[in-house]
This record gives structure tokens, sequence and C-alpha cells, in this order.
């Protein structure tokens, strides 16, 4: 549910702070419970080729990568 969530947001936008607000309206709406806050952790961005960054959710860690329009997610 995380990685829709992510892929959701992305195609919104990817201001980190829109991504945050996004992701958590998103989990929000499929019930998920809203005392849980989306976290930075770090990221990085260069638009053209690669978007990455590491941040929790629900006290969980979560690595993402967006290279060439694929989206990858780990959970570490």
């Amino acid at each position: 549910m995380i990685k829709q969530a992510l892929e959701y947001s992305l195609t919104l936008s990817e201001d980190p702070k829109e991504i945050k607000k996004n992701i958590e309206e998103y989990l929000a709406a499929l019930g998920y419970d809203r005392r849980y806050k989306f976290k930075w952790r770090a990221v990085s961005c260069n638009h053209k080729y690669t978007f990455s960054g590491i941040f929790e959710y629900a006290g969980q860690r979560y690595y993402f990568s967006k290279m060439s329009g694929e989206l990858e997610l780990e959970k570490t």
C-alpha cells in the first residue's frame, strides 16, 4: 500500500512537502490511522534522471528510488 501511495503522490508532484502531504492524505482515505505521520530522513532530487529518498511511516523505514519512470521501494 505504501508503494501505491508513493506512486500516486509522485504523479501529482515531486516537491518533498507535497509528497508528504499527498501520501498522508492517500493513506488516510484508505483508512490508515491518521496518527501515523510521514517523516523524511533524506531526499535527493535530480528530476531529469533520478529521485530517491528515505522516509519513515508507522515506525518503519523505507528507501525509494525512481529512475527512468520506474519506482523501486524497499523496507529497511
